[in-house]
């Protein structure tokens, strides 16, 4: 191991005499091996202009050149801005504004001294919480969905946090209050996109449904319309009595009988009569000119007051319908329910 040199006591140290401290030695002795006194390292000419020393050069001056960009841009970034929302004014009033709800998103609301403000929020909302930051410079009073605001003296601006329970489901809204300086705001309504459009697909569909469902209505009526004159017709009938109450057509089709009386004359009283004479009132309905008696009879008699006709059924007892399906028509088929 090397020794360094002794130092003697101060007093007996000769004049040229010097002093080397430890640190400077061991960093002296390395560079003395790697460059002697007198000598420094260059690049040569064939070094300079190899592709090895080239490459190197480009990426030393890339490097210095994003540093000094990069130092550039973080010295004239500009600070965070926070912009909030304003509400647009509405199309008849501009005094009345109107602002889409976003959670993520403040809404700037301008008060006037002596002036109150209606924040409306969207219907079946329930204000359930507000936190105003000056309880002293404003004055606030929620009602059902709506917060009512009203600063009540000249102030710095302030903010607001409002909590709403919107069907079970809670809604955050943050305000920035200010005073002055922008125009008056006497009503803030929020509205809500994505349920308005969620709303308007369903009410679509609902409608789409409706119009379905009346078609198929539509279809059943006029199977069941059709009913009545579809089918072999029996024109074999004969009457007695009074010509007044006589229909001009009287046919049947096996399982409805029809009785035409045009231009809505007066229909008389439908009584069907049984084999030993007494009689029973039969339902009908009309449909413009005919009257449809829901079944076919050997004999019925019309009434009116003291006129009476006697209808006979000529023709030879028939059921032509195989297929029973619980309606008066084949293809219309009558379900109970839980079946």
């Amino acid at each position: 191991m090397s020794k360094l040199p002794e130092t003697a006591p101060p007093g007996d140290q000769p004049q040229d005499t010097k002093v080397i401290p430890f640190l400077p030695v061991l960093r002296r002795k390395p560079e003395q091996r790697l460059s002697p006194p007198g000598t420094a390292l260059a690049v040569t000419e064939a070094g300079a202009k190899s592709r090895l020393w080239r490459g190197l050069g480009a990426i030393w001056h890339r490097l210095v050149t994003l540093s000094l960009v990069g130092t550039i841009a973080v010295t004239l970034a500009p600070p965070p801005v926070f912009a909030a929302q304003t509400p647009s004014p509405g199309a008849k009033d501009a005094r009345v504004r109107n602002v889409d709800y976003d959670p993520d998103q403040v809404v700037s609301v301008v008060g006037q001294f002596r002036h109150a403000i209606e924040i409306q929020f969207g219907p079946g909302e329930t204000v359930t919480q507000a936190a105003l930051g000056d309880t002293i410079s404003w004055q606030i009073a929620p009602v059902g969905n709506i917060v009512f605001l009203k600063p009540r003296e000249k102030a710095g601006g302030t903010n607001l946090i409002v909590v709403t329970n919107a069907n079970g489901s809670p809604r955050t809204y943050h305000f920035n209050l200010v005073l002055g300086g922008g125009a008056a705001m006497y009503g803030i309504r929020f509205h809500y996109p994505k349920e308005e459009r969620a709303a308007a697909a369903l009410q679509a569909q609902m409608a789409t449904a409706q119009a379905a469902k009346s078609v198929e209505s539509g279809i059943v009526t006029a199977a069941l319309d059709h009913a009545v004159i579809e089918g072999a017709r029996n024109m074999n009938y004969t009457v007695q009595g009074n010509a007044a109450l006589q229909p001009t057509e009287i046919s049947d089709n096996g399982e409805f009988t029809v009785l035409r009386y045009p231009g809505h004359a007066d229909i008389p009283s439908i009584f069907a009569v049984d084999v030993d004479g007494t009689e029973t009132i039969v339902p009908y309905d009309v449909r413009e000119d005919f009257v449809v008696v829901h079944a076919v009879y050997r004999q019925l008699r019309l009434r009116r007051g003291n006129m009476v006709l006697c209808v006979y059924n000529e023709g030879a007892p028939r059921n032509d319908r195989g297929d029973r399906t619980g309606t008066v028509s084949n293809v219309v088929e009558r379900k109970v329910k839980g079946q």
